[in-house]
């Protein structure tokens, strides 16, 4: 059986479909494991959903406690006031 160049050519194409085959799969996976890594950071990384859930929850809890204290400091100063209008001047005397 004589090599033809016809059938060399096929030869050369079939490598060529094949090498082109596996540079896709490659590119593919590290599409897949560049897209991991990227949806790994979103919800675990350093700014991730869990760290802004977290951040989120403490702001309104500061937010409570900034509420209550303003209600507390208004009402001591209330009394305090009220306190100080009960004491007489010492000017007056």
């Amino acid at each position: 059986m004589p090599i033809t160049t016809e059938k060399l050519i096929e030869e050369r194409q079939r490598k060529e479909s094949d090498k082109g085959s596996f540079l896709l799969l490659i590119f593919v996976a590290l599409f897949v494991v560049m897209a991991a890594m990227f949806i790994g950071n979103m919800l675990f990384g350093k700014n991730s959903l869990e760290v802004y859930l977290a951040l989120k929850n403490d702001k309104d809890i500061l937010n409570k406690k900034i509420y209550h204290l303003k209600n507390e400091n208004a009402a001591l100063q209330k009394k305090y006031f009220e306190l100080k209008n009960l004491m007489p001047n010492k000017d007056d005397e």
